[in-house]
């Protein structure tokens, strides 16, 4: 199985686009499922075309949660369907309440906007969703919040644009199984990048091999990354690949405590074989 990195915040390769978003391909033989849209169209479709992925050829688009820097390229997708190959139309899964509008510490729409008839294409991820033999869809919802949660400075609006504190209930990750084992792609982790872990090992009882994605560790102390740390360790992964919203100083720093971890930093155009 195959896991591309199709948008991130990092690229060395002169042709592509980096942004502030996250895009993955993960690859089961004929099935192609994509794993967040980046902040919107340009860099996901340009990398796209880069790597020789079709949109057609995309069986599945699951959102990690309803951020714009995760599902900005969503619409674009929608639009661009070829509905003449005489194929089924790609499937859109998200969780409940991926939807509503949402605010940060600066008071930004950071929310996604779709029209009615584009949320109805949206299947809700409730538990876990098999979307091959081989890699789900899991909701995060029911996984712990803790001290290593990200949730703090982010809120919903009602109508009446009260804001609510958001808890990320819509929060996705994916889960590909092979070899006896499991790897974890997270979006950004809202809900814990080691919570997350967690709540796999309790639904699916495996071993962990890999951890790729965004952990949101950007702003985090260095006692918040030192537990953090310590926790990874203690599930002990074979490899960790993380980047996005982690921040470059934290990576390093995590790096660093996990010394005899195997662990590198995301960028546009990675393959990562599982």
């Amino acid at each position: 199985m195959k896991i591309k990195i199709i948008v991130d915040n990092y690229a060395t390769q002169s042709i592509v686009f980096a942004e502030h978003g996250f895009s993955a391909l993960i690859c089961d033989g004929d099935n192609n499922i994509l794993f967040d849209t980046a902040s919107g169209s340009l860099a996901l479709l340009h990398n796209l075309e880069c790597f020789k992925v079709a949109v057609e050829d995309i069986s599945s688009v699951v959102l990690s949660h309803g951020h714009n820097d995760h599902s900005g390229g969503v619409v674009t997708l929608m639009n661009r369907e070829n509905d003449q190959s005489g194929r089924e139309k790609c499937q859109f899964w998200a969780g409940k309440g991926f939807d509503v509008a949402r605010t940060g510490r600066r008071g930004v729409d950071i929310g996604l906007k779709l029209t009615a008839e584009q949320k109805s294409r949206f299947k809700i991820v409730d538990g876990k969703i098999a979307l091959t033999e081989n890699v789900y869809a899991v909701s995060a919802k029911d996984c712990e919040l803790t001290d290593l949660s990200h949730i703090d400075d982010f809120y919903i609006l009602s109508d009446d644009e009260h804001r609510v504190s958001d808890n990320f209930d819509d929060e996705v990750y994916m889960v590909c199984l092979h070899d006896g084992k499991m790897s974890i792609i997270t979006g950004c982790a809202h809900r814990g990048v080691t919570n997350i872990v967690r709540h796999a090992q309790k639904m699916f009882n495996l071993p962990v091999d890999t951890i790729i994605g965004g952990f949101h560790t950007l702003h985090d102390s260095q006692d918040k990354l030192a537990k953090l740390a310590a926790e990874l360790q203690a599930i002990a992964p074979r490899q960790i690949i993380c980047g996005h919203c982690t921040g470059v100083e934290s990576y390093a720093a995590l790096k660093t405590l996990l010394p005899e971890t195997v662990m590198t930093h995301t960028q546009v155009g990675m393959n990562i074989f599982v």
